[in-house]
C-alpha cells in the first residue's frame, strides 16, 4: 500500500514538473512575441507622429495669414553727392531725394469669427508703420480693406481685422499654462515671405525674461522654442500636438539675424487677455500697484530671514499710489496676490498688469520676520511711468575714505557715496556713484557708521543686506563678508 502511494505521488510530482515547464516555455514564446511586438511599435508610433504632425499642419494652414504693412514715406539715405552740392550751394542745400516707402512682413492667424467679420492676431512690430495694410490667404486671395483694432507695444500683440463671405477656419487657443518644457510644437508662418511654412520643434523654456530686443516688449515671458523662426514669421501660431495655439512667435535670439536655434513666443493666455481689451474697448488698461520691485535672491532670503523661496521684494513706494494707500513700505516682500503665489517680480508685474484698475486684490508680504496681509484697490498704469530724480544738494565731499566687501566709499553730501567696486560688490551690482543707506541692522548716514558695520559684520559667515539707493530708487542686496576675504 505504501510502495503504491510513493508511485501515486511520483506521478503527480511529475505531473507538477512537466506542468511548469510548459507553462515556463509557453511564458518565453509569450515574452517573444511581446518582444517581437515591441520591436515593432516604434515605427507605428512614428507613423502615429507623421500623420499627426500632417493633419495639424493641414488643419491649420488656411488660418494662418501673411501680412505686408506698407509704412510712411522715408528719406532714401544721402550719399556723397550731397556733400559735393553742399559745397557749392551752401550748408542750407536741401538735395531733393526720392521719398521711398517702408514696408514689413509678417504673419498673423484667424482666431475669432463674427458673422463676417475675422479677427486677426499678429505682432504689434509687424504692422506698427504701416498706413496700409494686406493680408494674403494661404489659397493666395488678397484681402486689401484690412483694419487695425487695437496694438499694445508693451506685450507686442496686435488685432486686425477683415470682413468676407467666404468660409475661413478659424484656430481653436489652448493655455498656455499648461505648457512644459519638452513638449512638441508647430511654427506657421511666412519666412522670409515663403507663405504657409511649417516647422517643428520642443518647448525649450519657459518664463524667459529680460531678454533684449530691438523691437521690445516690456512684458515678458516667453516662451522659448526650437522650431525655426525666422524673419517673417513674426505673429504666426506657436501649435501644441492638439493643433491649438500656445503661442504668438515674436523674436529670435541670433549672432547673424537669421534663425540660430532659440526662438520666443508669447503666451497665449497673455495674449488672450490683451486680445480681449483690444476688441472690447479699443485700448489697454492695466492694474496699477504704484511700487518698483526686484528679485528676492536666495542670499538676499537669508539675509532677510525668509522662510521660503520666491516673491517680489519692494525697493520704491510712489506716493499717493496705489501702495502707498494701502499701506506697503519698502523693504516689504509680496508673497501671494489673492492667495496666488509670486514667483518673482516680472510675475507680480504681469499679473497685477493683466487686472483691471480698480480691483482689490489681497497681499500677502512678508515684513520684519511677520507674514502679514494688506488689501489694497489697484489705480491705472500710467503710459509713461516718470523717474523720481534724486535729490541734489550743494558738493560736500570728504577726503576721508573706507574700503570693505570690495567697496571704497567717501562721505558726500552728507551720504556715504561708493566711489569703486570691485570683486563681490561689483558681482552682486554696487556701482560707483551708489549711496550706502543700511548694512545689516546698521543706518548708514557718515563714515563712521559704515566702519562701525565693518567691525560688526566683517566675520560674518551668513549674507547680510545692503540697501544701496541711486538716482531715487533703491535696491536691495546680500553679500556674505566672508567671502570676501
Amino acid at each position: 500500500m505504501r510502495k503504491k502511494l510513493l508511485i501515486v505521488a511520483s506521478l503527480i510530482g511529475l505531473g507538477i514538473a512537466v506542468g511548469m515547464l510548459i507553462s515556463s516555455n509557453l511564458n518565453i514564446f509569450n515574452k517573444a512575441v511581446a518582444q517581437s511586438q515591441t520591436i515593432q511599435t516604434p515605427q507605428k508610433v512614428l507613423s502615429e507622429i507623421q500623420v499627426g504632425f500632417t493633419q495639424i499642419a493641414e488643419a491649420a494652414i488656411p488660418s494662418v495669414v501673411n501680412i505686408s504693412a506698407i509704412g510712411r514715406t522715408t528719406r532714401r539715405t544721402p550719399s556723397e553727392f550731397e556733400e559735393l552740392f553742399r559745397r557749392f550751394f551752401g550748408e542750407e542745400f536741401e538735395f531733393p531725394f526720392p521719398e521711398v516707402p517702408r514696408s514689413s512682413l509678417g504673419s498673423g492667424f484667424i482666431f475669432r469669427k463674427e458673422g463676417k467679420t475675422y479677427y486677426v492676431m499678429t505682432n504689434h512690430h509687424v504692422i506698427k508703420n504701416g498706413d496700409k495694410i494686406k493680408i494674403t490667404l494661404s489659397d493666395g486671395t488678397n484681402i486689401e480693406n484690412v483694419k487695425v483694432v487695437g496694438a499694445d507695444p508693451r506685450t507686442d500683440i496686435a488685432v486686425l481685422k477683415f470682413e468676407s463671405s467666404k468660409d475661413i477656419p478659424v484656430l481653436k487657443l489652448g493655455n498656455s499654462d499648461e505648457v512644459r518644457v519638452g513638449q512638441w510644437v508647430i511654427a506657421i508662418g511666412s519666412p522670409f515671405g515663403l507663405s504657409s511654412t511649417v516647422t517643428v520643434g520642443v518647448i525649450s523654456s519657459i518664463h524667459r525674461k529680460n531678454i533684449a530686443l530691438p523691437e521690445g516688449p516690456d512684458y515678458q515671458d516667453f516662451l522659448q522654442t526650437d522650431a525655426a523662426i525666422n524673419p517673417g514669421n513674426s505673429g504666426g501660431p506657436l501649435l501644441n500636438i492638439n493643433g491649438e495655439v500656445i503661442g504668438v512667435n515674436t523674436a529670435i535670439a541670433t549672432p547673424t539675424g537669421v534663425f540660430a536655434g532659440i526662438g520666443f513666443a508669447v503666451p497665449i493666455n497673455l495674449a488672450k487677455n490683451i486680445t480681449e481689451q483690444l476688441i472690447t474697448k479699443g485700448t489697454i488698461e492695466r492694474g496699477y500697484l504704484g511700487i518698483r520691485i526686484q528679485d528676492v535672491t536666495p542670499e538676499l532670503a537669508q539675509a532677510i530671514g525668509l522662510p521660503e523661496q520666491g516673491g517680489a521684494l519692494v525697493n520704491q513706494v510712489i506716493k499717493g499710489e496705489a501702495a502707498d494707500k494701502a499701506g506697503i513700505r519698502e523693504g516689504d516682500i509680496i508673497l501671494e496676490v489673492d492667495k496666488r503665489k509670486i514667483k518673482d517680480a516680472n510675475d507680480l508685474r504681469l499679473y497685477i498688469g493683466s487686472l483691471p484698475p480698480g480691483k482689490e486684490v489681497e497681499l500677502k508680504i512678508y515684513r520684519d520676520k511677520k507674514y502679514i496681509t494688506i488689501k489694497a484697490k489697484l489705480g491705472k498704469m500710467p503710459e509713461k511711468i516718470s523717474q523720481i530724480p534724486s535729490e541734489r544738494e550743494s558738493e560736500t565731499t570728504s577726503s576721508d575714505t573706507a574700503t570693505w566687501l570690495g567697496m571704497t566709499v567717501t562721505e558726500k553730501n552728507n551720504r556715504v557715496v561708493v566711489i569703486n567696486s570691485q570683486d563681490k560688490a561689483l558681482e552682486i551690482g554696487i556701482r560707483p556713484g551708489d549711496v550706502i543707506i543700511k548694512i545689516g541692522d546698521i543706518a548708514i548716514n557718515s563714515l563712521r557708521d559704515f566702519i562701525e558695520a565693518k567691525k560688526r559684520y566683517e566675520k560674518s559667515d551668513r549674507p547680510i543686506l545692503i540697501v544701496v539707493e541711486n538716482g531715487g530708487i533703491k535696491r536691495f542686496l546680500a553679500i556674505t563678508p566672508i567671502q570676501t576675504q
